[in-house]
């Protein structure tokens, strides 16, 4: 890391007598929250005894564990026990603070209470059930292109009743041009398997079955079913779960319309061997690279043209138990056209043999996936190495391994010098990598702000903030940029590498980060397009606690976002100029990095946001320069240059969620 600022600055600095110290609670929390997770088997292992919430047991307590009585004191006790820890976690905070916390937290209990998840659940069914018109229209269509699609199911020991679903759910399908292929390789005490199979195949010549000489595992097993398929397409189902009736007839309109070579739909996982036992409706987003290296949220159902089997391989053994996120990682990079279906089209039965019932439990498959992602990374010509997050084993924070190049860092102020005191002295002692040279950005009214040793340029007169950044960023020597402002504080002692690290890829142009409020709740996390009061767009997990996981736990891994704000962003100076930069007529802070990711987007390029950068924002961006002439302007800009794609909706949040941008099930339409 380079020295950051001269010794005029640093003396200034120190008279200033405003230092932050180099460590906080918030910069620990910061620092934890993206800390390597080692992952371990548990089993047999009393998880009590290692959670953080009861911790301490006293002797008493572990004697009566091992009471007949204990699984009904259990409950009690953890209650206690829970209460009791968050108790004294409230008490240590400052009373504004607790109070801030404990509103956003009754808010989202009161948001996603037993109830109305019940209520939404319903209406979500009724929603998607197939109706007799439906059907027949869906059975009476004429496609132009007659694409066989196999659907491919290894079979093993699968319980009588979840055969007897799967297979009924393919001959329900609305589109007719299929064929079931399933190989089988349960042992001898399920022969019962074959027995089922055949009483179908016997009824319907579209069922192919074959006994398998062995079991191979899950991929061997697979590789297999797909050596006797002869579809033009093959669709991936697993042995226990269920496809909509209109699975198939929907992945063929893609087909059809789009020529897609990869198709993905929504799907939902169920309990108790009853659809109307929801456990999680998953609305995906559109193709979204960065997300599915952070985790596999394509998962089911998957399409894809055989072809790309033939140049991409099959399944590999070296990957069981994330297989699929190997083969998924593989495939959307090979592919052309990569479709996404924002329909319920697939049913994931969740039973104590499912994967999907406990995956924490199958250390083998955590590894895979890491595998999976660091190879796939590899191939493309990136080393990075893959950490679990701390909320779930297979979301995953990725370190690419990097030497750091300059960055010029912007910091726009005005008439606060006592807030840029703060945000100097953070970085000063917090920023822990990097090679990077700061120019303040003076927007103020009053005096000129001249720093002693520090590079400063002043506003013109007339002269809109765009117009002011764009012209700084032109002369700036270093190929990175990264926009701050005097307001924040730096908390995450890595963001320039967490950043840099993005940015540095040739698709991605931006990579923005997360800014929370002095209590930390979420400011600034990326932007819904098109949605809001004024149809523009709605911030992502504004004021909720910036360790909360967001929807599907998206919080805890990069992802991709149509918009994020300028500020805590990172670009690479080639690419903003080649875009024009910011739009000459923006004077408006907020607006900036909206208008530059849409640019962006247009090119389809990409912005990421990484959650694991967290700093904060201390009062209004600019020190409240944007007044209200100022945001009308900016938002009838935003409008005017880009009303087509605002009103084509964000690709990255799922047309089935709620227009509050809540993430959930939007029940009322």
């Amino acid at each position: 890391m380079n020295k950051p600022f001269s010794a005029e600055t640093e003396q200034w600095i120190r008279e200033q007598q405003a230092e932050v110290p180099a460590e906080t609670k918030m910069v620990a929390d910061v620092r934890l929250f993206a800390s390597d997770w080692e992952i371990k088997n548990f089993d047999g292992v009393d998880k009590d005894s290692i959670s953080p919430l009861y911790a301490g047991q006293s002797d008493r307590i572990k004697a009566m564990k091992k009471k007949w009585y204990w699984p009904v004191v259990n409950p009690v006790y953890r209650l206690y026990a829970n209460v009791k820890v968050r108790t004294i976690l409230f008490a240590k905070m400052d009373k504004k603070t607790a109070f801030v916390k404990l509103k956003n937290k009754l808010h989202v209990k009161w948001k996603n209470r037993a109830t109305l998840r019940m209520k939404r659940n319903k209406a979500f069914l009724r929603s998607i059930a197939l109706t007799e018109e439906e059907r027949k229209k869906q059975e009476g269509t004429s496609f132009t292109k007659q694409i066989k699609i196999s659907v491919i199911v290894p079979l093993y020991n699968t319980p009588e009743r979840y055969l007897r679903d799967m297979i009924e759910s393919v001959l329900s399908q609305t589109y007719s041009n299929w064929e079931l292929c399933l190989g089988d390789g349960s042992d001898q005490a399920h022969d019962y398997v074959e027995r089922v199979v055949r009483e179908y195949a016997a009824r319907d010549k579209r069922i192919v079955y074959r006994r398998l000489e062995k079991n191979e595992g899950i991929s061997g097993n697979t590789n297999a079913v797909l050596s006797f398929a002869s579809g033009e397409y093959t669709a991936l189902f697993d042995h226990d779960d269920m496809l909509h009736p209109s699975a198939l007839f929907y992945v063929m309109k893609e087909i059809e319309d789009y020529g897609a070579d990869f198709i993905y739909t929504d799907e939902m996982t169920f309990e108790k061997d009853k659809i109307k036992h929801i456990a999680t409706l998953h609305f995906k987003p559109g193709y979204s690279p960065l997300n599915l290296n952070g985790v596999n949220y394509i998962c089911h159902l998957t399409v894809f043209r055989r072809s790309l089997l033939e140049t991409n391989g099959l399944y590999r053994d070296a990957y069981d138990g994330s297989q699929d996120h190997d083969m998924v990682l593989r495939l959307t990079t090979a592919a052309g056209v990569v479709r996404h279906i924002p329909r319920v089209l697939y049913f994931w039965r969740v039973h104590p043999g499912s994967v999907s019932d406990n995956i924490e439990a199958k250390p083998y498959a955590i590894d895979a996936g890491r595998r999976a992602v660091h190879d796939n990374e590899a191939r493309l010509g990136r080393e990075a190495r893959i950490h679990s997050s701390c909320i779930c084993a297979t979301h995953y924070r990725l370190d690419y391994q990097i030497e750091p190049e300059p960055v010029r860092l912007l910091i726009t102020c005005r008439d606060n010098e006592k807030s840029l005191v703060r945000l100097l002295s953070s970085l000063q002692e917090r920023t822990e990598w990097g090679r990077y040279a700061v120019t303040l950005c003076d927007c103020g009214t009053g005096k000129p702000l001249e720093i002693p040793g520090l590079n400063t340029v002043h506003v013109a007169e007339e002269e809109t903030l765009a117009a002011f950044l764009n012209r700084i960023i032109r002369e700036t020597a270093e190929p990175y940029i990264c926009l701050l402002d005097a307001e924040m504080e730096i908390f995450d002692g890595l963001f320039i590498k967490r950043l840099q690290q993005y940015v540095r890829q040739d698709d991605i142009y931006a990579a923005a980060s997360r800014i929370t409020d002095r209590f930390g709740m979420v400011e600034e996390a990326g932007y819904i397009l098109g949605l809001g009061e004024e149809g523009l767009v709605l911030p992502i997990e504004h004021k909720n606690n910036y360790s909360a996981p967001g929807y599907m736990g998206r919080m805890y891994y990069t992802h991709n976002v149509s918009a994020a704000s300028a500020y805590g962003m990172m670009l690479r100076k080639e690419e903003f100029l080649k875009l024009e930069g910011f739009a000459p007529e923006l004077d408006d802070p907020w607006a900036l990095g909206l208008d530059f990711s849409m640019k962006v987007r247009r090119e389809a390029h990409q912005v990421a946001l990484n959650p694991y950068v967290i700093n904060m924002l201390h009062g209004p961006l600019l020190n409240g320069y944007a007044d209200e002439k100022r945001q009308r302007e900016a938002k009838q800009l935003l409008h005017k240059n880009w009303d087509k794609m605002i009103a084509e909706g964000d690709p990255y949040y799922n047309p089935n969620l709620s227009r509050d941008g809540s993430f959930t099930f939007e029940m009322f339409r």
